[in-house]
């Protein structure tokens, strides 16, 4: 599995311009929140960082919620590239 950590790290936009690499990048993300797998990973980012606090108060609550912030976007990036690479790409709806 491929990490992506940044816009440019994703194939059909590192070769385009800032604002049209984000542009882009907004209107799949908005969409992939008609997907579960979105919502798992955003309860999961939640989890790890209650996780965190019970386990290590604020210093653990910043690390596992880092941890859990980093799954969520690999996650939500997978749902986008599933479902609306033809956004990324700049075709129509």
């Amino acid at each position: 599995m491929k990490i992506y950590w940044t816009l440019k790290s994703i194939s059909e936009l590192k070769d385009l311009p800032y604002k049209e690499r984000v542009r882009r990048w907004r209107s799949a993300y908005k969409s992939a929140f008609r997907h579960w797998q979105t919502w798992g990973g955003l309860a999961l980012c939640g989890a790890f960082g209650g996780a965190g606090a019970y386990l290590g108060g604020m210093a653990g609550t910043v690390v596992f919620a880092g941890l859990g912030g980093f799954i969520y976007g690999q996650i939500v990036t997978q749902v986008v590239l599933k479902h609306y690479r033809h956004r990324l790409q700049g075709e129509a709806n």
